[in-house]
């Protein structure tokens, strides 16, 4: 008896799908509208996504690079230097990541780097003397703001006999940072209000065609229900055929991304580096993205046919 009525259970299923498959060849052009809409919200999902990862790279590559040099007088020694930078590391309060000792050698061939090509500046260079280019520390905070208040320690008196002075003159960086932080800010709000909207008239398009497919075969639901079928013999086909217009716009928005806008991105790559790593991040996790996509697609595909039967087929067909 478990046997058979499984083996019933298990074809009931599968006469459900088939019924639901035939009523989404059976709207074409119903089908095609409700699809194209959910591919174009999925999209703008992965798009927004994109995005985000982007300009959250290029933001951290911009503070990375953020930092504040200390030059200390000619006759100051290393000890002295490396006193002042563990003074700068064990003041919690400042947050400090990193400090680097640049020497007089090293700066000076920073320097003699940045203008190899010129001819006339190295001619110039080799007149100078060693105390020319002082020696020095850059200092790297987790938070910008934080630059402000090491200048500050390195400003005071405590100080004033090491230090020759600074490079921060005012936060102008930190603030381009904070900017275009902000327009990540902006670009990721718009992203979602963009997939928002799309998938809500993703719903209303399914709502719509289910609810027709729904009118459609009222004649066939209520002779269905007179020999007593079962509830989900009745819904399920409109639940399978919304799904599949979800499964298959999961696919066709992956498909788009990763066919088109990944294929193409790498090009911009050499005007925007961040860009690159991004790339390779929405490679390696491939595999999550296509089923979540799809899974995705049927979620809203399924959602939207459950809003429509429970709205339509009880008010409209069962007596």
């Amino acid at each position: 008896m478990k046997g058979s009525s499984f083996k019933r259970k298990l074809i009931n299923s599968r006469r459900v799908f088939t019924i639901g498959a035939h009523s989404f060849v059976r709207n074409a052009w119903l089908s095609v509208a409700a699809t194209v809409v959910m591919s174009i919200t999925l999209g703008c999902i992965l798009l927004t996504l994109f995005a985000s990862y982007t300009l959250n790279n290029t933001v951290q590559s911009f503070t990375d690079k953020i930092d504040v040099s200390i030059f200390f007088n000619a006759d100051v020694d290393k000890e002295q230097i490396q006193a002042l930078s563990t003074d700068l590391r064990n003041d919690s309060a400042l947050e400090v990541k990193e400090i680097t000792y640049v020497s007089k050698e090293d700066a000076r061939a920073i320097y003699e780097d940045s203008i190899k090509d010129s001819i006339k500046e190295l001619q110039s260079l080799a007149q100078t003397n060693e105390d020319t280019f002082p020696a020095s520390i850059r200092v790297k905070t987790y938070d910008t703001a934080r630059l402000q208040d090491v200048v500050e320690v390195t400003r005071s008196k405590k100080y004033a006999d090491i230090v020759y002075k600074d490079s921060y003159k005012d936060d102008a960086k930190r603030t381009a940072v904070d900017r275009l932080g902000n327009i990540a800010k902006f670009l990721r709000n718009a992203g979602l209000v963009a997939s928002i909207l799309f998938g809500a008239i993703s719903i209303l398009v399914i709502l719509n065609t289910i609810r027709m497919a729904i009118f459609n075969r009222k004649d066939e639901i209520e002779i269905m229900q007179l020999i007593g079928a079962s509830k989900w013999y009745i819904r399920g086909p409109f639940l399978v055929e919304a799904s599949i217009y979800g499964a298959i716009a999961g696919i066709a928005a992956t498909a788009f991304f990763y066919g088109l806008v990944l294929a193409q991105a790498p090009k911009l790559g050499s005007y925007v580096e961040e860009i690159r790593p991004t790339v390779e991040q929405f490679e390696s996790i491939m595999w999550i993205i296509i089923p979540a996509s799809i899974s995705a697609g049927i979620i809203i595909g399924s959602f939207s046919a459950y809003l429509a039967i429970r709205r339509h087929l009880k008010t409209k067909t069962t007596k």
